[in-house]
């Protein structure tokens, strides 16, 4: 079975809010084993919705739509859908019904514009809403099954698990769509498609994708199937994906690159001292973020002028004025110093051309070189990253942060 959602309202068209539901709705479709073919956002306009519709029931097993069911006149989902289906709206008694009970509760009358909301279009059903003003509308546009649901959050989550989803569930018994992520570092996208290609080849089940964020690469394998073909499924190219790319896996799910460091330094009794020049505190606010941190970071420091290096970390003026602050040389020591310093098992350090202005040829804007001292010595790297300011630093970050993950598996 094949699913769009459809998201509407003129405030999500031009971005003055994000559409969040589409999001929502897509994850606990496919769970349930539908192929949910795209998301679209459409604008507060009955021919515009009626199109949707149309373009959707021509390639769809199921729309999920979300929006346009208030009562005010720009609430135009009902018009759209009546005529995509080619009916006329009328009154739902059901609609109504709920409308009246819902206005005596509150010692109201139904307004005229409330009663709006029982209009739809023939041969439509009302779906229940138990919090809120606007029934849902279930119907038929020829095979394609089409639920349209408030865009209140707390009503359209509500209308999704009650109602949306056990008729969908009923229509698709045993079959499911799960999703295994293996979390990446170190390896440039292309380079990591490369090595994995024949996953990622077009239509092979299951299928192999990657995201991208913050030099981050998150593999995903999705397997449709009964759960124990999916488990089977996932498994086997899990087990493939970590034999080709190695250390460069370093989680699988949501656990992030801090909290991975933290387990390993916690299982292994570990403390570790931050010295930070670009980064600016970012490193150890993300170790900092992982409960349980306590126990292994031992201190931060921003050491971001020339001074600070030498007067805190003990950084030899004589390195700063040979190689720059921006140098392997000088990050190395300022590793060692905030080991020395601090007493900790490992120390690790930074220091960059974050820009968008300090470059030069010699070390363009997103220069940035990293160090890590600890009883086996010191290593140290340099790292040329693209990207804003913002991006630079994030980016360096990671680098810091996995450097010592390496160290410690």
């Amino acid at each position: 079975m094949r699913a769009i959602v459809l998201s509407i309202g003129s405030e999500l068209v031009s971005g003055l809010r994000l559409d969040t539901h589409s999001a929502d709705i897509a994850r606990e479709v496919s769970a349930l084993g539908l192929e949910v073919l795209r998301h679209e956002t459409v604008d507060d306009d009955a021919a515009a919705i009626a199109a949707a519709f149309s373009r959707a029931a021509a390639e769809a097993d199921v729309i999920v739509a979300t929006g346009g069911l208030g009562p005010t006149l720009d609430d135009c989902t009902r018009d759209g859908l009546a005529a995509a289906m080619g009916q006329p709206l009328e009154i739902i008694p059901d609609a109504l019904a709920h409308l009246e009970a819902w206005a005596k509760a509150r010692g109201r009358t139904v307004s005229e514009s409330n009663r709006r909301q029982a209009f739809m279009p023939r041969g439509c059903r009302a779906l229940p809403n138990p919090v809120g003003t606007a029934c849902g509308i279930g119907c038929r546009i020829g095979r394609t099954e089409v639920f349209c649901m408030p865009g209140v959050p707390g009503e359209m989550a509500l209308m999704l698990s009650d109602i949306v989803l056990p008729s969908l569930r009923a229509a698709a018994p045993g079959r499911v769509t799960r999703v295994r992520t293996l979390r990446t570092f170190g390896l440039p996208e292309s380079t990591l498609g490369e090595h994995l290609s024949d996953l990622m080849a077009p239509r092979r089940s299951p299928h192999v994708g990657t995201a991208v964020h913050g030099g981050l690469i998150d593999v995903h394998i999705y397997a449709t199937g009964t759960p124990a073909e999916v488990d089977a499924l996932l498994s086997a190219d899990a087990a493939v994906i970590r034999e080709r790319l190695g250390s460069q896996v370093f989680a699988e799910g949501h656990e992030s690159l801090e909290e991975v460091v933290a387990g390993l330094l916690l299982r292994r009794g570990a403390t570790v001292a931050v010295a930070e020049s670009c980064t600016g505190g970012l490193v150890a606010a993300r170790l900092v973020s992982v409960p349980g941190i306590s126990a292994c970071l031992v201190e931060g420091v921003v050491a971001y002028s020339n001074e600070s290096k030498i007067r805190t970390l003990g950084v030899p003026p004589e390195l700063i004025e040979r190689y720059g602050a921006v140098s392997e040389e000088v990050v190395r020591a300022m590793a060692e110093g905030i080991r020395t310093r601090t007493g900790a098992d490992y120390g690790l350090a930074d220091s960059g051309v974050a820009g968008p202005e300090g470059g030069t040829p010699a070390k363009p804007v997103g220069t940035v070189c990293l160090a890590l001292a600890d009883a086996a010595g010191t290593i140290s790297s340099r790292e040329i990253l693209t990207g804003d300011r913002a991006h630079v630093r994030e980016r360096a970050t990671n680098f810091l942060l996995d450097m010592l993950r390496l160290r410690l598996v």
